[in-house]
């Protein structure tokens, strides 16, 4: 998909472990916004709710893309994301699947 250097990812505490991370694509702008914490190598981010493109843009390749990036800018081995209950899209009211990177 991307290189690496496509990316570029910025990042704002907002309250407390909450974080905002803006990430830029080739395809545009995504902000993340979730709960982040570290234990040893491992990143997690919980409640997470994305907005910036439309559903779909990225696509898995350009979440991998982002979450390699990510793995660098944190200097961790694994990156665990647990979305948010989900307000609007696809299957509202219910949290989406767990997105583990690199999945072991």
């Amino acid at each position: 998909m991307w290189d690496r250097a496509a990316i570029a990812i910025e990042i704002g505490l907002v309250d407390g472990d909450v974080m905002i991370i803006e990430v830029t694509t080739p395809v545009g702008m995504v902000q993340i916004i979730g709960k982040v914490t570290r234990a040893s190598r491992v990143l997690h981010v919980g409640g997470v709710h994305i907005d910036g493109l439309r559903g779909g843009a990225l696509g898995r390749a350009g979440l991998n893309a982002i979450a390699r990036k990510l793995l660098e800018e944190a200097d961790v081995d694994q990156i665990i994301v647990e979305g948010g209950t989900r307000t609007t899209g696809k299957n509202p009211g219910r949290p989406p699947k767990v997105f583990r990177f690199p999945s072991h």
